[in-house]
């Protein structure tokens, strides 16, 4: 493709993304859309909307306000010449295009205003010279590059540019230069182009959470990396880039799946992302990203009420958690097979990876995991009527959760129903000799009412 091509292909202003406002000839005694004064003017005048805190706006009260105002002005008029100066030296060196953009990117609105000062929320940005060198450079090279057809240095300047905005919290126009590369990554056929563009416009989308969008760019990004080609160095870049695409679609999947498994009318489309997070998963290769893939789908088919569905999933999860030795990991996969298996009836299996994961937490001197063991121990042997190891278990649970309260780690909520539990658990272990005593031993029964004697004793 010609030079020419790609400058008419170039032509495309930021005005469309980068600013919100066109600027044009302000009435007489009216503010212009930047902030400035009307057509009289022809200097630089200063507006409450574009000078910063200290300036203009408010009469001092102390003479350190006033000097550090008048140090904040004299800041803000030499930023104003050096950017006039910057579009003077661009426009004069022929950079018709790049006066145009660089024109809008320091006149775009702040994308971070200050939430405190509303009245700034229109203010346009604030752009160090550092920064405005940097721009000034990366546009120029690119336009001179475009009119040459150095298309891959076009492609580096657009990037540069990206990952600059990106680094100062703008990603709405780092996005867009984003574009620009894959638009030109597309004119040129640079497939491997193609394919770093549509990452970084994933990971970009993703850092604004639109997951939706981070899993359109990622899913194109791997669909591009299993094009054929003929060059085997550009075959082994792609292979690469393929696993790179995998290990983000997982993230992309998982973020959208997250959201949606805590309400049961989405929980079956959470589900199918969890899948699909699990095959993006295998094709990383990368045993941790498969086993935690498969531990958040079986989680997920628990809560949609699939244990049986979700114990293969599990199961993959712990045996891939003992294989490289994640104490951590095993205990998650033994809770969640608990859970399964109390869904599916089968006390004995739930008791048996409740024990698992109580040893687990031991190990690894995880206080609320324990509590929740203990606790759900506690709850199974109640309802088995085996009433002595319930209360053994949640006695266990009142004294962890008290330690985990003297820790500050928790509120006393979580004691005061940890006790509850303990106490009916108590009564329940009373009750057979509670009814023994009203029906056949009158004399106990009125020792304990009166002395408190436990009927044991009596």
């Amino acid at each position: 493709m010609n030079a020419s091509g790609m400058s008419n292909r170039g032509q495309q202003t930021i005005s469309k993304v980068a600013a919100t406002k066109q600027p044009r000839r302000a009435e007489k005694g009216k503010m212009s859309s930047y902030g400035r004064r009307g057509a009289r003017s022809r200097g630089v005048e200063y507006s409450e909307a574009n000078v910063p805190e200290g300036g203009a706006g408010r009469v001092p009260t102390r003479p350190s306000e006033a000097v550090e105002g008048l140090e904040k002005l004299a800041e803000f008029a030499e930023d104003t010449l050096q950017k006039q100066n910057l579009c003077v030296d661009i426009l004069s060196n022929g950079f018709v295009q790049s006066y145009v953009d660089f024109f809008y990117l320091m006149h775009r609105p702040d994308p971070n205003p200050d939430p405190n000062r509303p009245e700034l929320a229109d203010a346009e940005i604030q752009v160090s010279a550092q920064d405005m060198l940097l721009i000034k450079d990366n546009l120029t090279k690119a336009e001179s590059a475009r009119r040459q057809g150095e298309t891959n240095v076009v492609f580096e300047a657009y990037s540069d540019l990206a990952r600059h905005f990106e680094s100062v919290d703008d990603s709405k126009t780092g996005i867009y230069f984003y574009e620009k590369c894959l638009e030109i990554a597309k004119l040129t056929s640079d497939v491997v182009g193609e394919v770093r563009a549509n990452h970084n416009l994933g990971l970009a989308h993703g850092r604004l959470k639109d997951a939706d969008m981070a899993i359109s760019f990622h899913e194109k990004e791997y669909e591009l990396t299993q094009s054929h080609v003929d060059d085997a160095a550009v075959a082994e870049t792609l292979a690469m880039e393929a696993r790179t695409a995998s290990f983000e679609l997982v993230k992309a999947y998982q973020m959208k799946a997250e959201r949606l498994e805590g309400d049961e009318k989405t929980l079956p489309e959470a589900i199918s992302l969890y899948e699909k997070c699990l095959e993006a998963a295998k094709n990383t290769k990368h045993q941790k990203t498969i086993g935690t893939a498969n531990f958040q789908l079986g989680r997920a088919h628990v809560s949609n009420n699939n244990a049986e569905g979700a114990i293969e999933f599990l199961q993959s999860y712990l045996d891939l958690c003992i294989s490289m030795k994640d104490l951590e990991g095993q205990g998650a996969a033994s809770a969640a097979l608990a859970a399964a298996m109390q869904s599916l009836g089968n006390t004995d299996e739930a008791v048996k990876s409740l024990q698992k994961y109580l040893d687990i937490a031991k190990q690894t001197d995880n206080l609320k995991a324990q509590a929740e063991a203990c606790c759900n121990l506690g709850v199974i042997y109640n309802r088995r009527k085996e009433f002595d190891k319930a209360v053994h278990f949640f006695e266990r649970n009142f004294e962890t959760t008290r330690s985990i309260v003297a820790s500050g780690k928790s509120s006393r909520k979580l004691v005061d129903s940890a006790r509850v539990n303990l106490g009916m658990a108590r009564g329940n272990a009373q009750q057979n000799t509670y009814m023994n005593v009203i029906n056949y031993d009158l004399s106990a029964l009125l020792l304990w009412k009166t002395r408190r004697l436990n009927f044991g004793k009596a």
